[in-house]
């Protein structure tokens, strides 16, 4: 690389539209104060994700600046004693978190500056404001035009787009004799920050620039809007001046006209005349124009849907403006009722040269969940189903697709359907011609033909692109396709990610829960066999000898006490220590102890008392020998039960005859 050589570095352009999430991990303690440790992420890649600090007071801060929409917000109240305990900061954390999810899903509260700077403050500190006052300022000096006024403030939704009020410059050779020619310097305002009023002061004022006012003051105001470039600004610097030269000559009878843009290398300015109303969003919301849009659209009280007729001819004005843009070779993107005026019955399409600009659109969190939207001509489409569903019931639709369309005509509904339904934005919406020919505008706006008619005579539609442009604007909209696609790709991919990671957690719960019951099982035969043993007792060996000299035969029971181990069995178990002397030999059985003396029998059971009274030596000299274990209580039992049995004389026993 040469000595003199400039590197090139290209400037990165964030795409405020891309959806920030927000995610409190933990508290920790500083300084004696408690600080959340914030971890943020843009988009659907964990890569570009970060963490900041914020203490309570800083969430107290963006909930103060959050107010003026007049959102009802569920944020913790401050609290001075005990506020340092591990379980009331588990508390406030779950508290601060909810209210987190109640901003960031809120698109008018998400897309504000506060909620930006709180979030990702090494993006959003900047000084929009002030630079594109000195953008606008440097621009407007060349032409010698118009004079840059006061700043209207955040009435938009975009960050990076600031509004100014302009003024025709007088011209000197129009002074009358005897007027002073007094130059007039324009003195800026300090610097101040996004949403503060910007003023402009003059020097010296003549009694020339007073004439000036006041013959301006009846004709319509002027508004300037800078917006720097966006993401999407695929036409080259070269071009671009031509490009928007071209456009700044648009004429439309459904088209706002531009009296005035320029550019630079940081963005450009359009100023278009300004009316009082305000666009069509300000007339549903009953909201003034000029007021911050934060308190316009955040909780308006007026919100009122569009007569049938007025809907159906502004709608149809509105779309005949898109076919107009595209049979241009140039799209518009950005369809919302934000850009859309009325003027005398009259529905006009404004900010057009935004897709020129490169900016994001509005709806672009919306449409880039459903793969089939992938073209410009879709993305006006879609968009003109927000506008459209946005007239009839009078509020925006706060989801990429509606779930359920009620309160309208069969004809409506069925347009809005095929727009905004959930099986049309995965399979594939109607195309712009397709949308002029619906029965719902030939049912309530028949005699639109004949009005556009009338206009076209009025006013000719003119745009014309030389071929350069031509071919810069097709390589933009190719361009701004394959962006949209791929961002469709990664949202998607990301979604089925989600979903294997929910399956392999469900699976993984699975097994755990099917573990944990063998587990349990387990445990209650364990429990089962322990309470068996205590209750009757170790394994119960019976030895049984007869006097006629036959060998030995034992007997073992098993902890149940209707089973018995056969002689077989037994063999198989292993013999108790006395079984076999040290030579391997077998031993003669071991005599059995004495029996215990009974009990009176008014100490024994009643079952015991009848055997007792039949108590003999049995006939066959047979000995049982029972090892006992237990108490004192039930060691005595079982050993006169032992005795009557062994006593019992069977030949006391009757035969009785029954007859069935």
């Amino acid at each position: 690389m040469a000595i003199f050589e400039k590197r090139l570095e290209q400037k990165v352009v964030l795409d405020d539209t891309e959806p920030i999430t927000c995610t409190i991990e933990t508290a920790q303690n500083i300084d004696g104060h408690t600080e959340y440790v914030l971890r943020a992420q843009r988009g659907p890649y964990p890569e570009n994700s970060w963490r900041i600090l914020r203490r309570y007071n800083d969430f107290a801060s963006l909930n103060k600046c959050l107010q003026i929409s007049g959102i009802d917000l569920s944020f913790p109240g401050k609290k001075f004693i005990g506020n340092m305990r591990p379980d009331f900061i588990a508390e406030r954390l779950i508290a601060l978190q909810e209210f987190l999810n109640q901003v960031l899903m809120n698109p008018i509260l998400a897309s504000s500056l506060p909620t930006k700077k709180f979030i990702d403050p090494d993006s959003y500190s900047t000084p929009f404001h002030d630079l594109a006052l000195q953008y606008a300022s440097m621009c407007l000096r060349t032409d010698g035009v118009f004079t840059l006024g006061q700043s209207l403030g955040p009435i938009g939704w975009r960050l990076r787009k600031h509004y100014f009020k302009v003024v025709h410059k007088p011209q000197g050779n129009k002074h009358s004799p005897g007027h002073s020619n007094t130059k007039h310097h324009l003195i800026k305002s300090s610097s101040q920050s996004h949403g503060k009023q910007h003023t402009t002061q003059v020097c010296v004022t003549t009694s020339t620039e007073k004439d000036y006012n006041t013959k301006e003051s009846g004709k319509d105001d002027l508004i300037l809007t800078w917006t720097e470039f966006g993401p999407d600004k695929y036409i080259d610097e070269k071009e671009i001046h031509n490009v928007l030269k071209n456009f700044g000559s648009v004429q439309h009878p459904y088209i706002a006209p531009i009296e005035y843009i320029a550019s630079n290398d940081n963005g450009a300015l359009v100023i278009r005349k300004f009316y009082k109303q305000g666009s069509l969003k300000d007339v549903l919301c009953a909201a003034s124009p000029c007021n911050p849009f934060l308190s316009k659209y955040g909780s308006p009280k007026g919100r009122a849907p569009l007569p049938l007729k007025e809907l159906a001819l502004y709608a149809r004005q509105i779309l005949e403006a898109i076919r107009f843009l595209h049979s241009k070779g140039m799209a518009c993107g950005h369809v919302h009722c934000g850009n859309v005026l009325i003027v005398d019955g009259v529905a006009r399409l404004m900010d057009v040269e935004n897709f020129i600009f490169g900016v994001p659109s509005f709806y672009r969190p919306f449409f880039v969940q459903h793969s089939k939207i992938n073209t410009c001509e879709a993305i006006d489409v879609y968009g003109f189903g927000h506008l459209l569903y946005e007239m009839c019931m009078g509020y925006p639709l706060q989801d990429s697709y509606a779930r359920q369309i009620l309160d309208c005509p069969d004809s409506l509904k069925a347009l809005l359907e095929s727009i905004l339904s959930k099986d049309a934005c995965k399979s594939a919406l109607p195309t712009l011609d397709q949308l002029a020919a619906h029965p719902f505008f030939g049912e309530y706006a028949a005699s639109f033909n004949d009005q556009y008619a009338m206009a076209i005579a009025a006013q000719k539609p003119h745009l014309k692109f030389s071929t350069n442009a031509k071919e810069q604007l097709k390589l933009a909209i190719q361009k701004t396709e394959n962006r949209v696609r791929d961002e469709q790709k990664s949202v998607k991919n990301q979604k089925r990610l989600v979903r294997v990671q929910e399956m392999m957690t469900s699976e993984e719960e699975k097994k755990k829960i099917k573990h944990k019951a063998k587990q349990e099982q387990r445990q209650a035969k364990l429990r089962a066999q322990n309470s068996l043993q205590l209750n009757n007792g170790p394994p119960q060996m019976v030895t049984v000898s007869a006097s006629s000299g036959s060998a030995g035969a034992v007997m073992v029971k098993s902890d149940s006490a209707n089973s018995i181990v056969s002689p077989h069995d037994a063999a198989l178990m292993s013999p108790p220590p006395h079984a076999t002397d040290s030579g391997g030999s077998a031993s003669s059985p071991l005599p059995p102890p004495s029996a215990p003396p009974i009990p009176p029998p008014s100490s024994l059971p009643l079952f015991e008392q009848a055997t007792a009274s039949g108590l003999g030596s049995s006939s066959n000299g047979r000995h049982l020998v029972k090892s006992i274990s237990g108490d004192d209580h039930s060691s005595s039992n079982r050993s006169a039960l032992l005795e009557s049995i062994c006593n019992f004389n069977k030949s006391g026993l009757k035969k009785i005859n029954i007859s069935d």
